[in-house]
């Protein structure tokens, strides 16, 4: 550092910001030139960071107008100042890794809900039984997926190719053709694998190929049908979610109560046989009390 310090430049600045430059001079004193330049750098930009953080000063506020009409008020004169090379390319930066991030941490949930859905399989099937009882269904969850993807011809081709090849989710492993892809692209195609297997349809298999044609004579489909009936005026995009709404809050609702239902049994018949234990239990003691009096 300068070893000719201006003493004049500290004489309005208080005693703990002058202890703490020379705390941070004597910091730098120890790097070389190159990482000192460095660590300033950073320190400059983290500074910058933490002052347009404390700043009030924002890129909009909002004008309250008689109370309750919010009037966005925008600082176009404060976002050209920050609209600097160095702030776009950190934004850049800061945009790409996040999406990286949000695309590793969604692929890992998904496996993570794969896994735990195939693992506890029995007792997720166990829990949302009542599910099936009151939608007429095999498999509820299998009839919303396939009303999803009612409009979908390529998971339709995917499936019938999954039951050409005896419903293996990774028939292509055994094909040449599929030796070049990337471990993203084997992760994706298993997902879809999986999605299409999981379609309610009658498939036919030939010799040479394999014809699939979806199950639409399932509740949920009697819903849209109905709901189309009375609204011909709504959108696909509007009755598929009206309709999985309506279909959903029935099915889940009719479980929690189906559930509570046997809950409430179970209990009062625990109840009701605890309390034959007691009169058992007491019948046993006086017998084996008489047995043990007469007998010795």
């Amino acid at each position: 550092m300068d070893a000719h310090v201006d003493i004049f430049r500290d004489l309005d600045a208080s005693l703990m910001e002058v202890f703490q430059r020379g705390q941070f001079n004597r910091y730098l004193d120890q790097f070389p030139q190159d990482e000192r330049n460095e660590r300033i750098s950073d320190m400059q930009i983290a500074l910058q960071r933490q002052r347009e953080l404390q700043n009030q000063w924002k890129y909009y506020h909002i004008n309250w107008y008689l109370t309750y009409i919010p009037l966005i008020v925008i600082h176009y004169k404060a976002i050209w100042k920050d609209l600097t090379w160095r702030n776009i390319k950190h934004y850049v930066v800061e945009a790409v890794t996040l999406a990286a991030i949000m695309i590793v941490r969604a692929l890992r949930f998904t496996t993570f809900i794969i896994g735990s859905g195939i693992y506890f399989q029995g007792i997720i099937r166990r829990l949302f039984i009542f599910c099936d009882v009151i939608t007429f269904s095999d498999n509820f969850i299998r009839d919303v997926l396939t009303y999803i993807l009612k409009d979908s011809p390529a998971i339709l081709e995917r499936l019938e190719v999954i039951h050409f090849h005896n419903n293996k989710i990774m028939y292509f492993l055994k094909y040449d053709e599929y030796n070049d892809l990337s471990s993203f692209q084997i992760i994706k195609m298993i997902y879809v694998n999986i999605t299409a297997s999981m379609l309610q349809a009658d498939c036919i298999s030939t010799s040479e190929s394999s014809t699939c044609k979806l199950l639409t004579n399932t509740l949920v489909f009697k819903f849209s049908h109905v709901l189309q009936q009375y609204f011909p005026k709504l959108g696909d995009s509007s009755l598929k979610f009206i309709t999985l709404s309506v279909y959903m809050t029935y099915a889940i609702i009719g479980d929690i109560i189906c559930l509570n239902i046997l809950l409430f049994l179970s209990y009062n018949l625990l109840t009701r046989f605890l309390g034959y234990k007691q009169i058992f239990s007491g019948l046993r003691h006086m017998l084996w009390s008489s047995l043990f009096t007469y007998l010795v």
